[in-house]
Protein backbone atom coordinates (compact mmCIF):
# COMPACT_ATOMS: atom_id res chain seq x y z
CA UNK A 1 0.00 0.00 0.00
CA UNK A 2 1.40 3.74 -0.70
CA UNK A 3 2.31 5.08 1.82
CA UNK A 4 0.60 8.61 3.00
CA UNK A 5 2.30 11.35 4.82
CA UNK A 6 0.93 13.06 8.28
CA UNK A 7 2.82 16.61 8.76
CA UNK A 8 3.72 17.06 12.07
CA UNK A 9 3.91 21.08 11.52
CA UNK A 10 2.80 23.77 13.97
CA UNK A 11 -0.51 24.91 12.22
CA UNK A 12 -1.17 28.62 13.19
CA UNK A 13 -5.01 30.06 12.21
CA UNK A 14 -6.80 33.38 12.68
CA UNK A 15 -9.76 34.78 11.61
CA UNK A 16 -11.18 37.31 8.96
CA UNK A 17 -14.91 36.93 8.89
CA UNK A 18 -14.63 38.23 12.62
CA UNK A 19 -12.70 41.40 13.95
CA UNK A 20 -11.53 42.43 17.69
CA UNK A 21 -14.32 44.74 17.26
CA UNK A 22 -17.00 42.09 17.73
CA UNK A 23 -18.22 41.84 21.50
CA UNK A 24 -17.55 39.18 23.39
CA UNK A 25 -20.19 36.18 24.31
CA UNK A 26 -19.12 36.90 27.76
CA UNK A 27 -15.81 38.69 29.24
CA UNK A 28 -14.05 35.06 29.94
CA UNK A 29 -14.69 33.70 26.72
CA UNK A 30 -11.71 32.38 24.71
CA UNK A 31 -11.07 30.25 21.17
CA UNK A 32 -13.13 30.27 17.84
CA UNK A 33 -16.63 30.76 19.63
CA UNK A 34 -15.35 33.96 21.98
CA UNK A 35 -17.79 36.59 19.56
CA UNK A 36 -20.86 33.99 19.75
CA UNK A 37 -23.89 37.03 20.30
CA UNK A 38 -26.25 34.36 21.51
CA UNK A 39 -29.27 35.92 22.69
CA UNK A 40 -27.50 39.48 23.82
CA UNK A 41 -30.55 42.15 23.71
CA UNK A 42 -33.56 39.60 23.89
CA UNK A 43 -36.48 38.44 25.70
CA UNK A 44 -35.66 37.28 29.21
CA UNK A 45 -37.44 34.45 29.92
CA UNK A 46 -37.74 33.00 33.33
CA UNK A 47 -37.60 29.38 34.33
CA UNK A 48 -38.93 28.81 37.10
CA UNK A 49 -40.44 25.09 37.29
CA UNK A 50 -38.62 22.02 37.25
CA UNK A 51 -41.70 20.17 34.90
CA UNK A 52 -40.91 19.22 31.66
CA UNK A 53 -43.74 18.08 28.87
CA UNK A 54 -42.37 17.46 25.25
CA UNK A 55 -45.97 17.61 23.87
CA UNK A 56 -47.19 20.82 25.55
CA UNK A 57 -44.11 22.71 27.38
CA UNK A 58 -45.88 25.36 29.97
CA UNK A 59 -44.48 29.01 30.54
CA UNK A 60 -41.58 28.90 33.02
CA UNK A 61 -40.23 25.45 31.80
CA UNK A 62 -36.82 25.48 30.39
CA UNK A 63 -38.14 23.61 27.38
CA UNK A 64 -41.04 26.30 26.95
CA UNK A 65 -38.20 28.53 26.74
CA UNK A 66 -35.59 26.98 24.44
CA UNK A 67 -38.42 26.46 21.83
CA UNK A 68 -39.23 30.15 21.97
CA UNK A 69 -38.05 32.15 18.36
CA UNK A 70 -35.85 35.24 18.44
CA UNK A 71 -33.15 36.29 20.48
CA UNK A 72 -33.64 34.87 24.39
CA UNK A 73 -32.13 34.87 27.15
CA UNK A 74 -33.31 31.97 29.84
CA UNK A 75 -32.50 32.51 33.54
CA UNK A 76 -33.37 30.00 36.45
CA UNK A 77 -35.35 30.53 39.70
CA UNK A 78 -35.32 27.15 40.66
CA UNK A 79 -32.44 24.42 41.52
CA UNK A 80 -31.99 20.78 40.56
CA UNK A 81 -32.69 18.62 37.95
CA UNK A 82 -35.30 18.12 35.21
CA UNK A 83 -36.12 14.89 34.12
CA UNK A 84 -36.48 15.37 30.36
CA UNK A 85 -39.72 13.45 29.08
CA UNK A 86 -37.89 13.61 25.26
CA UNK A 87 -34.58 14.61 23.76
CA UNK A 88 -34.23 18.13 24.45
CA UNK A 89 -33.80 20.16 21.04
CA UNK A 90 -32.53 23.49 20.95
CA UNK A 91 -33.89 24.53 17.32
CA UNK A 92 -34.11 28.41 17.00
CA UNK A 93 -31.29 30.76 16.86
CA UNK A 94 -29.93 33.18 19.46
CA UNK A 95 -29.80 31.54 22.59
CA UNK A 96 -28.05 32.27 25.87
CA UNK A 97 -28.57 29.71 28.77
CA UNK A 98 -27.51 31.21 31.86
CA UNK A 99 -26.93 28.26 34.49
CA UNK A 100 -25.16 30.93 36.86
CA UNK A 101 -28.34 32.15 37.95
CA UNK A 102 -29.62 29.62 39.62
CA UNK A 103 -29.62 29.82 43.11
CA UNK A 104 -28.51 26.44 44.23
CA UNK A 105 -26.94 24.88 40.20
CA UNK A 106 -29.67 23.50 37.18
CA UNK A 107 -29.15 20.54 35.45
CA UNK A 108 -31.20 17.87 32.80
CA UNK A 109 -31.30 14.43 32.95
CA UNK A 110 -32.94 11.01 31.53
CA UNK A 111 -32.50 11.99 27.69
CA UNK A 112 -30.11 14.28 25.28
CA UNK A 113 -29.28 17.71 24.63
CA UNK A 114 -28.59 18.55 21.22
CA UNK A 115 -27.89 21.76 19.67
CA UNK A 116 -29.34 22.14 16.30
CA UNK A 117 -29.16 26.08 15.97
CA UNK A 118 -26.60 28.84 15.82
CA UNK A 119 -25.90 31.32 18.02
CA UNK A 120 -26.15 29.53 21.30
CA UNK A 121 -24.23 30.50 24.68
CA UNK A 122 -24.38 27.60 27.43
CA UNK A 123 -23.02 28.37 30.86
CA UNK A 124 -22.77 26.50 34.06
CA UNK A 125 -25.02 23.78 33.10
CA UNK A 126 -24.85 20.31 34.62
CA UNK A 127 -25.73 17.58 31.69
CA UNK A 128 -26.07 14.35 33.14
CA UNK A 129 -27.96 11.60 30.57
CA UNK A 130 -27.54 8.46 32.98
CA UNK A 131 -29.16 5.16 32.01
CA UNK A 132 -32.06 5.67 29.30
CA UNK A 133 -32.93 3.26 26.36
CA UNK A 134 -32.16 6.37 24.21
CA UNK A 135 -28.31 5.45 22.59
CA UNK A 136 -27.21 9.34 22.89
CA UNK A 137 -24.78 11.64 23.60
CA UNK A 138 -25.32 13.90 26.73
CA UNK A 139 -25.02 17.26 25.14
CA UNK A 140 -23.99 17.18 21.52
CA UNK A 141 -24.04 19.37 18.56
CA UNK A 142 -23.01 18.95 15.13
CA UNK A 143 -23.71 21.20 11.59
CA UNK A 144 -24.00 24.35 13.26
CA UNK A 145 -21.98 27.77 14.05
CA UNK A 146 -21.19 30.56 16.34
CA UNK A 147 -21.40 28.00 19.52
CA UNK A 148 -20.08 28.41 23.19
CA UNK A 149 -20.25 26.32 25.51
CA UNK A 150 -18.58 27.10 29.17
CA UNK A 151 -18.19 25.62 32.90
CA UNK A 152 -20.93 22.58 32.24
CA UNK A 153 -20.67 19.45 33.56
CA UNK A 154 -21.46 16.52 31.13
CA UNK A 155 -21.97 12.81 32.22
CA UNK A 156 -22.94 9.36 31.77
CA UNK A 157 -23.52 9.16 28.08
CA UNK A 158 -24.34 5.95 26.32
CA UNK A 159 -23.15 7.02 22.92
CA UNK A 160 -20.37 9.39 23.57
CA UNK A 161 -21.03 11.63 26.37
CA UNK A 162 -20.28 14.56 24.94
CA UNK A 163 -19.64 15.47 21.30
CA UNK A 164 -19.18 18.25 18.94
CA UNK A 165 -17.91 18.30 15.28
CA UNK A 166 -18.80 19.63 12.05
CA UNK A 167 -19.28 22.83 13.70
CA UNK A 168 -17.79 26.21 12.76
CA UNK A 169 -16.54 29.14 15.23
CA UNK A 170 -16.54 26.72 18.13
CA UNK A 171 -15.56 26.87 21.77
CA UNK A 172 -15.94 23.93 24.55
CA UNK A 173 -14.12 25.14 27.59
CA UNK A 174 -13.85 24.96 31.60
CA UNK A 175 -15.85 21.89 30.93
CA UNK A 176 -15.92 18.47 32.22
CA UNK A 177 -16.80 15.56 30.53
CA UNK A 178 -17.22 12.23 32.46
CA UNK A 179 -17.87 8.47 32.79
CA UNK A 180 -19.66 7.53 29.98
CA UNK A 181 -21.54 4.32 30.73
CA UNK A 182 -19.51 1.98 29.58
CA UNK A 183 -21.92 -1.80 29.05
CA UNK A 184 -25.40 0.19 29.10
CA UNK A 185 -27.28 -1.27 26.67
CA UNK A 186 -26.12 0.15 23.42
CA UNK A 187 -25.86 -1.45 20.25
CA UNK A 188 -22.35 -2.33 19.44
CA UNK A 189 -22.05 -3.52 22.72
CA UNK A 190 -19.58 -1.95 25.36
CA UNK A 191 -19.23 1.23 24.45
CA UNK A 192 -17.91 3.95 27.17
CA UNK A 193 -16.60 6.53 24.88
CA UNK A 194 -15.87 9.44 25.86
CA UNK A 195 -16.11 12.51 22.99
CA UNK A 196 -16.02 13.28 19.38
CA UNK A 197 -14.51 16.99 18.26
CA UNK A 198 -13.91 18.15 15.50
CA UNK A 199 -14.91 21.28 13.10
CA UNK A 200 -13.90 24.82 11.05
CA UNK A 201 -12.39 26.42 13.34
CA UNK A 202 -12.97 24.44 16.68
CA UNK A 203 -11.48 25.25 19.98
CA UNK A 204 -11.55 22.92 23.10
CA UNK A 205 -9.85 24.56 25.76
CA UNK A 206 -8.93 24.13 29.61
CA UNK A 207 -11.92 21.01 30.02
CA UNK A 208 -11.39 17.79 31.90
CA UNK A 209 -11.96 14.65 30.08
CA UNK A 210 -12.31 11.49 32.76
CA UNK A 211 -13.31 7.92 33.54
CA UNK A 212 -13.92 6.61 29.73
CA UNK A 213 -12.85 3.39 27.85
CA UNK A 214 -11.79 5.59 24.83
CA UNK A 215 -12.28 8.89 22.83
CA UNK A 216 -10.34 11.21 25.28
CA UNK A 217 -11.21 12.39 22.82
CA UNK A 218 -11.76 10.91 19.52
CA UNK A 219 -10.40 13.85 16.48
CA UNK A 220 -13.03 13.69 14.05
CA UNK A 221 -11.18 14.92 11.09
CA UNK A 222 -12.44 15.83 7.56
CA UNK A 223 -15.28 13.18 7.57
CA UNK A 224 -18.69 12.62 8.21
CA UNK A 225 -19.91 15.05 5.29
CA UNK A 226 -19.39 18.23 6.65
CA UNK A 227 -20.63 21.63 5.00
CA UNK A 228 -17.29 23.25 4.80
CA UNK A 229 -14.59 22.42 2.49
CA UNK A 230 -11.28 20.58 3.57
CA UNK A 231 -8.91 23.72 3.79
CA UNK A 232 -10.98 25.62 6.52
CA UNK A 233 -11.26 22.36 8.71
CA UNK A 234 -8.94 23.62 11.81
CA UNK A 235 -9.11 22.04 15.29
CA UNK A 236 -7.22 23.39 18.28
CA UNK A 237 -7.17 20.80 21.45
CA UNK A 238 -5.36 23.08 24.30
CA UNK A 239 -4.78 22.64 28.03
CA UNK A 240 -7.06 20.04 29.03
CA UNK A 241 -6.55 17.52 31.55
CA UNK A 242 -7.21 14.08 30.28
CA UNK A 243 -7.45 11.25 33.27
CA UNK A 244 -7.85 7.17 32.98
CA UNK A 245 -8.77 6.19 29.95
CA UNK A 246 -8.65 2.33 29.41
CA UNK A 247 -8.14 1.51 25.70
CA UNK A 248 -7.16 3.63 22.81
CA UNK A 249 -7.51 7.74 24.74
CA UNK A 250 -7.47 9.89 22.05
CA UNK A 251 -7.17 8.91 18.54
CA UNK A 252 -8.51 10.20 15.02
CA UNK A 253 -7.96 13.17 13.04
CA UNK A 254 -8.15 11.67 9.31
CA UNK A 255 -7.40 14.43 6.95
CA UNK A 256 -7.97 17.20 9.41
CA UNK A 257 -5.35 19.76 10.91
CA UNK A 258 -5.45 20.13 14.41
CA UNK A 259 -3.01 21.27 17.55
CA UNK A 260 -2.92 19.27 20.20
CA UNK A 261 -0.12 20.95 22.90
CA UNK A 262 -0.25 21.59 25.87
CA UNK A 263 -2.15 19.12 27.44
CA UNK A 264 -2.35 17.35 30.83
CA UNK A 265 -1.80 13.44 30.57
CA UNK A 266 -2.49 11.17 33.45
CA UNK A 267 -3.36 7.51 33.31
CA UNK A 268 -5.57 6.35 36.33
CA UNK A 269 -6.35 2.68 37.70
CA UNK A 270 -7.89 1.55 34.51
CA UNK A 271 -4.74 0.79 32.41
CA UNK A 272 -4.64 2.31 29.37
CA UNK A 273 -1.71 2.61 27.43
CA UNK A 274 1.03 5.53 27.43
CA UNK A 275 0.01 7.49 24.49
CA UNK A 276 -0.54 10.83 23.39
CA UNK A 277 -2.66 10.35 20.47
CA UNK A 278 -3.04 7.86 17.86
CA UNK A 279 -3.50 8.80 14.09
CA UNK A 280 -6.44 6.09 12.33
CA UNK A 281 -5.63 4.60 9.00
CA UNK A 282 -6.30 7.07 6.19
CA UNK A 283 -8.93 5.27 3.61
CA UNK A 284 -8.78 7.78 1.04
CA UNK A 285 -6.21 8.42 -1.90
CA UNK A 286 -4.57 11.23 -0.67
CA UNK A 287 -3.99 11.95 2.85
CA UNK A 288 -4.29 16.08 4.04
CA UNK A 289 -3.46 15.41 7.55
CA UNK A 290 -1.62 18.08 9.23
CA UNK A 291 -1.00 18.29 13.14
CA UNK A 292 0.91 19.76 15.78
CA UNK A 293 1.87 17.64 18.47
CA UNK A 294 3.99 19.50 21.34
CA UNK A 295 3.90 20.96 24.78
CA UNK A 296 2.16 18.12 26.40
CA UNK A 297 2.94 17.08 29.96
CA UNK A 298 2.29 13.06 30.44
CA UNK A 299 2.72 12.46 34.56
CA UNK A 300 5.21 10.23 35.57
CA UNK A 301 6.76 10.31 32.35
CA UNK A 302 9.38 11.84 31.74
CA UNK A 303 10.45 10.13 28.34
CA UNK A 304 7.15 11.16 27.32
CA UNK A 305 6.65 14.53 28.50
CA UNK A 306 10.35 15.48 26.57
CA UNK A 307 9.43 13.98 23.25
CA UNK A 308 5.99 14.35 22.80
CA UNK A 309 6.24 12.53 19.39
CA UNK A 310 7.58 8.81 21.63
CA UNK A 311 3.85 9.15 22.75
CA UNK A 312 2.11 9.31 18.98
CA UNK A 313 1.52 6.12 17.13
CA UNK A 314 0.75 6.15 13.29
CA UNK A 315 -1.62 3.73 11.74
CA UNK A 316 0.26 1.41 9.21
CA UNK A 317 -0.44 3.43 6.26
CA UNK A 318 1.17 6.52 7.54
CA UNK A 319 4.79 7.83 8.02
CA UNK A 320 5.34 10.92 9.27
CA UNK A 321 7.36 13.99 8.20
CA UNK A 322 8.24 16.71 10.49
CA UNK A 323 8.97 20.37 9.96
CA UNK A 324 10.21 23.06 11.97
CA UNK A 325 9.57 25.77 10.15
CA UNK A 326 6.83 27.57 8.96
CA UNK A 327 9.00 28.00 5.37
CA UNK A 328 8.58 24.81 4.90
CA UNK A 329 6.80 22.85 2.06
CA UNK A 330 3.92 21.91 4.52
CA UNK A 331 3.34 25.03 6.05
CA UNK A 332 0.54 26.82 5.23
CA UNK A 333 0.41 29.67 3.09
CA UNK A 334 -0.28 33.05 3.67
CA UNK A 335 -3.55 33.02 1.97
CA UNK A 336 -4.81 31.14 4.84
CA UNK A 337 -4.02 33.17 7.36
CA UNK A 338 -6.66 35.97 8.47
CA UNK A 339 -6.69 38.95 11.21
CA UNK A 340 -6.98 37.02 14.63
CA UNK A 341 -5.24 34.49 16.14
CA UNK A 342 -6.00 31.35 17.99
CA UNK A 343 -6.07 30.39 21.85
CA UNK A 344 -2.47 31.48 23.68
CA UNK A 345 -1.62 28.46 26.45
CA UNK A 346 -0.43 28.07 29.17
CA UNK A 347 1.75 25.50 29.86
CA UNK A 348 0.17 22.11 31.35
CA UNK A 349 1.06 22.55 34.39
CA UNK A 350 -0.14 25.50 34.96
CA UNK A 351 -3.52 24.32 33.10
CA UNK A 352 -4.20 21.22 35.86
CA UNK A 353 -3.30 23.57 38.95
CA UNK A 354 -6.12 25.85 37.23
CA UNK A 355 -8.63 23.28 36.55
CA UNK A 356 -7.49 20.69 39.43
CA UNK A 357 -6.36 22.31 42.54
CA UNK A 358 -8.09 25.54 42.11
CA UNK A 359 -11.33 23.43 40.56
CA UNK A 360 -11.96 26.24 37.74
CA UNK A 361 -13.80 23.86 35.71
CA UNK A 362 -17.29 22.20 35.45
CA UNK A 363 -20.37 23.70 36.72
CA UNK A 364 -19.01 25.22 39.67
CA UNK A 365 -21.11 28.31 40.54
CA UNK A 366 -24.66 29.67 40.62
CA UNK A 367 -26.50 32.70 42.39
CA UNK A 368 -24.50 32.36 45.67
CA UNK A 369 -21.06 32.36 44.29
CA UNK A 370 -18.65 29.07 44.11
CA UNK A 371 -20.16 25.60 44.24
CA UNK A 372 -19.28 22.39 43.30
CA UNK A 373 -21.53 19.58 43.86
CA UNK A 374 -20.35 15.83 45.17
CA UNK A 375 -20.06 14.89 41.88
CA UNK A 376 -17.50 16.85 40.30
CA UNK A 377 -15.82 17.23 43.49
CA UNK A 378 -14.86 13.12 43.60
CA UNK A 379 -13.42 13.70 39.86
CA UNK A 380 -11.71 16.38 40.98
CA UNK A 381 -9.78 14.31 43.79
CA UNK A 382 -9.30 11.31 41.54
CA UNK A 383 -7.36 13.35 39.25
CA UNK A 384 -5.46 14.71 42.21
CA UNK A 385 -4.88 11.63 43.84
CA UNK A 386 -4.55 9.00 40.64
CA UNK A 387 -6.97 6.81 42.34
CA UNK A 388 -10.64 5.89 41.47
CA UNK A 389 -13.24 6.16 44.03
CA UNK A 390 -15.43 2.76 42.57
CA UNK A 391 -13.48 0.41 40.97
CA UNK A 392 -11.08 1.34 38.13
CA UNK A 393 -13.62 4.29 37.03
CA UNK A 394 -14.99 2.48 33.91
CA UNK A 395 -19.14 2.49 35.43
CA UNK A 396 -21.88 1.05 33.61
CA UNK A 397 -24.72 3.17 35.35
CA UNK A 398 -24.85 6.16 37.52
CA UNK A 399 -26.26 4.13 40.25
CA UNK A 400 -22.83 2.80 40.33
CA UNK A 401 -21.46 6.18 42.02
CA UNK A 402 -24.44 7.84 43.50
CA UNK A 403 -26.35 6.25 46.37
CA UNK A 404 -29.90 7.18 44.26
CA UNK A 405 -31.22 10.06 42.47
CA UNK A 406 -33.16 11.36 45.28
CA UNK A 407 -29.78 11.49 47.80
CA UNK A 408 -27.99 13.31 44.96
CA UNK A 409 -30.54 15.81 44.09
CA UNK A 410 -30.55 16.61 48.19
CA UNK A 411 -27.94 18.87 47.23
CA UNK A 412 -29.64 21.28 45.49
CA UNK A 413 -32.79 22.31 48.01
CA UNK A 414 -32.62 25.50 49.20
CA UNK A 415 -34.97 26.49 51.98
CA UNK A 416 -35.42 29.92 50.30
CA UNK A 417 -35.73 31.33 47.26
CA UNK A 418 -34.65 35.13 46.65
CA UNK A 419 -37.05 37.69 45.79
CA UNK A 420 -37.28 38.88 42.81
CA UNK A 421 -39.80 41.62 43.21
CA UNK A 422 -40.11 43.26 39.72
CA UNK A 423 -39.76 39.41 38.12
CA UNK A 424 -37.28 41.17 35.45
CA UNK A 425 -35.12 38.03 36.23
CA UNK A 426 -32.87 39.77 38.46
CA UNK A 427 -33.11 38.38 42.31
CA UNK A 428 -33.35 41.65 44.50
CA UNK A 429 -30.62 40.96 46.52
CA UNK A 430 -28.24 41.65 43.63
CA UNK A 431 -30.15 44.36 41.30
CA UNK A 432 -31.08 46.88 43.56
CA UNK A 433 -27.71 47.55 45.30
CA UNK A 434 -26.56 47.28 41.30
CA UNK A 435 -29.19 48.98 39.19
CA UNK A 436 -27.96 52.59 38.16
CA UNK A 437 -30.94 53.24 36.60
CA UNK A 438 -29.33 51.32 33.39
CA UNK A 439 -31.60 49.44 30.70
CA UNK A 440 -33.48 45.99 31.13
CA UNK A 441 -30.84 45.05 28.24
CA UNK A 442 -27.99 46.22 29.91
CA UNK A 443 -28.49 44.81 33.39
CA UNK A 444 -29.17 41.58 32.54
CA UNK A 445 -25.99 41.12 30.69
CA UNK A 446 -24.15 42.53 33.78
CA UNK A 447 -25.78 40.10 35.74
CA UNK A 448 -25.54 37.31 34.16
CA UNK A 449 -22.14 38.36 33.49
CA UNK A 450 -21.11 39.00 37.35
CA UNK A 451 -22.41 35.53 37.97
CA UNK A 452 -20.40 33.89 36.30
CA UNK A 453 -17.17 35.64 36.60
CA UNK A 454 -14.41 33.80 36.61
Amino acid sequence: MKNLIVTITLLLFSFEAFSSSFTLAFPEAQGFGKYTQGGKGGQIYIVDSLADDAKNPAIGTLRHAIKQKGPRIIVFKVSGFIHLTAPLKIEHDYLTIAGQTSPKGIGVRGYPTVINANQVIIRYVRFRLGTTKVEADALSARNVSDIIIDHCSVSWGIDETASFYNVKRFTFQHSIVSESLNNAGHAKGVHGYGAIWGGSHASFLNNLIINHTSRTPRLNGYRLKPNYPQSEDFVEVINNVIFNWSKKGAYGGENGRFNLTHNFFKQGTSGGPERIFEFFEIKTKENLTKAHISQNYFYAKEKLTKANLSGVKFAKNIVRTEHSSMLSAYALRPADSFSWGVYQPDSAIHAYKKLILNKEVGANRNFFGFFIDSIDQRLLNEVETGQSTFGNGIIDKELDVIESWPSYLAEFNLAQIPEDKNNDGIFDTWSLPNNEQQSSEALIEQYINHLGAF
